[in-house]
């Protein structure tokens, strides 16, 4: 993690690392189509229907940008006709973790609640083994904490929260009612009844949870798919149910911040001075052992004392005491001095009043914050 990044987040005081873990999902990426060299559809985003005329780039019709999707929930007159969109996720999901799926719908039609969440081991494109009406999705818009308006026909949150299994490694979203969609949709030569996605995200629940580290090589590889059209179906047709073309692809796991934390009290420092007094280094040795043969991502040291002394003074002798520590595990090698934030609060941060000797004493310490990713 870059100086920078981590400086931000202790200054706001938020050590979220959640990330998306699907890649364009607002759909403005567009990928360039292998045998019409157009920019006909969305990056990383591939629908089971042969065509693209479903892409939008308008800005009125999206959510936001200028881009968005339509997905075929029926059709007037083909039964069961509906269409589908998947994409592959970054990463793998940790088992047992839970996950934020947010995206945005709208349709004139009545229709929203049979929208679904399909997560699958196995790419959704070469999947025949039975009707799509027969599929049981993984979650169903209707499951989110949100309550459809009907007849309402602009942009409505869906939010649901998924356990994972551990196993996914595609995502599609469609329209998985049992019942197929019959009768007019109400407007002049359209059979189609259409539901518009945009801001489609994956999120970890867990804050310390971060998007893997391999992250940029996993999306390369999933805009550099570009067969649509044809050449899609020729794909399709000729790996369907092939165990070749089905190998699921390598995902690198999200990876799990964990904190340990450590309070020094006023009286392992010199009185008014920054240097560490012997009787501190078994209390760092012994936090020293929980660094150790861990992947470390960031040590942040914060200094403190009591109303004491004028402010510049404080800030002076609690940043330098922060430093001190920060400098015992760099001259032990257990940290890189780029991994490093040392911050200095003065007595801008108290835990206790200052009135009393007590307080005072309580609020003079320097607190040690290590992450570590696993």
């Amino acid at each position: 993690m870059k100086f920078s990044s981590t400086l931000l987040l202790l200054l706001f005081a938020i050590f979220s690392y959640s990330q998306n873990l699907l890649t364009n999902g607002s759909f403005e990426d567009e990928n360039i189509c292998t045998e019409y060299h157009v920019n006909c559809a969305p990056a990383a985003w591939i629908s089971t229907f042969n065509g693209y005329s479903n892409y939008y780039k308008d800005a009125n019709r999206a959510h936001s940008g200028t881009h968005c999707i339509a997905i075929e929930a029926g059709h007037s007159k083909i039964p069961f006709s509906r269409t589908f969109i998947r994409s592959q996720l970054l990463c793998k999901m940790h088992k047992g973790h839970q996950y934020r799926i947010e995206f945005f719908v709208k349709s004139r039609h009545d229709i929203l609640d049979s929208m679904g969440i399909y997560f699958t081991s196995f790419d959704f494109l070469f999947f025949k083994d039975k009707p799509y009406e027969k599929i049981i999705p993984s979650m169903y818009a209707a499951d989110g904490s949100n309550k459809f308006v009907k007849g309402d026909t602009s942009w409505q949150k869906v939010t649901i929260d998924y356990t994972a299994k551990g196993d996914e490694q595609y995502i599609a979203l469609g329209n998985f009612s049992k019942r197929d969609i019959t009768g007019g949709t109400g407007i002049p030569k359209e059979n189609h009844f259409f539901v518009f996605i945009d801001d489609v995200s994956l999120t970890p629940l867990n804050a310390n949870e971060k998007i893997c580290s391999d992250w940029q090589a996993a999306k390369e590889k999933i805009y550099d798919q570009h067969e649509r059209h044809e050449y899609l179906n020729i794909l399709i047709r000729t790996y369907a149910g092939s165990g070749k073309f089905l190998e699921s692809p390598e995902l690198s796991s999200t990876s799990v911040t964990v904190i340990d934390t450590l309070v020094l009290p006023d009286v392992l420092f010199a009185s008014g001075k920054a240097d560490l007094e012997p009787t501190s280094y078994q209390l760092l040795d012994s936090f020293s052992k929980n660094i150790i043969g861990k992947q470390v991502d960031s040590l942040v040291v914060a200094g403190h004392t009591d109303s004491t002394g004028t402010s510049e003074l404080n800030a002076k002798l609690s940043f330098d005491r922060a430093k001190t520590v920060v400098n015992y595990f760099i001259a032990k090698s257990l940290i890189k001095p780029e991994q490093a934030v040392t911050k200095g609060w003065g007595s801008s941060k108290p835990l206790a009043e200052n009135q009393t000797p007590q307080g005072r004493q309580k609020n003079r310490r320097v607190e040690v914050f290590l992450y570590i990713r696993e």
